[in-house]
Formats: structure tokens, C-alpha cells, sequence
């Protein structure tokens, strides 16, 4: 009976951290999706919004970003209508202007 009594406190203490582990587990994981959940819905906003967050290095930053800014235009699709300002702010500019007189190429990349 003396064996009994001593493996069953040792038992005890296991699962007490086997238990304890898993709610901090649980805990930590929880508290994981609810960041990435807030950084997605971060992700939806314009630009100029979102980029006052730098906390998104924690994120799987790359899938959510490609996810929340993919758009919906095909291969084959118009662009879509946008004004821009000249350079020297003297008038604006609409794409949808400058297509009806000749064919547009836009590239978009960094040049640094």
C-alpha cells in the first residue's frame, strides 16, 4: 500500500502540469489568433492607415498582405478610373482621359 501512496502524488503533480501547460498553451494560442484576426482586419484599411503598424512582422505577414490586397481584376480587364495630381499641382490627370486618345502602359516597381 506504501507504493500506492507515493505514485499516486506524483501522478497527481503531472497532470496538474500537464493541465496547467495545456491552459497556458491554449492561452497563448488564443491570444495569437486574436492578433493575427486584428492584423488582417488592419490590413483592409488604406494604406496610409495601415502603415502606422509595424507590429505585422509577427504575422505571416506575406500570405495576409497578398490576401487582403489581391483585388478583384483579371488578366484582360480595364484599370480601374484614378485621377492623380501633376507634379507641379497645375491640373489632374484621369486615366480615363488619356486612354480615349491613345494606348496607356503602366508600370509599377521600385527603382532604389
Amino acid at each position: 500500500m506504501s507504493s500506492a501512496s507515493t505514485i499516486t502524488p506524483v501522478s497527481a503533480k503531472k497532470a496538474r502540469w500537464k493541465k496547467i501547460t495545456a491552459a497556458i498553451l491554449t492561452g497563448v494560442f488564443a491570444l495569437w489568433v486574436a492578433f493575427v484576426t486584428f492584423m488582417w482586419h488592419a490590413m483592409h484599411r488604406p494604406p496610409e492607415d495601415f502603415a502606422r503598424w509595424e507590429v505585422f512582422l509577427v504575422v505571416p505577414f506575406e500570405t495576409l498582405w497578398t490576401t487582403a490586397r489581391a483585388g478583384s481584376l483579371n488578366l484582360g480587364d480595364s484599370a480601374p478610373d484614378f485621377s492623380l495630381v501633376k507634379l507641379d499641382k497645375t491640373a489632374t490627370v484621369h486615366l480615363s482621359e488619356i486612354n480615349k486618345s491613345q494606348p496607356i502602359v503602366m508600370i509599377f516597381g521600385s527603382y532604389t
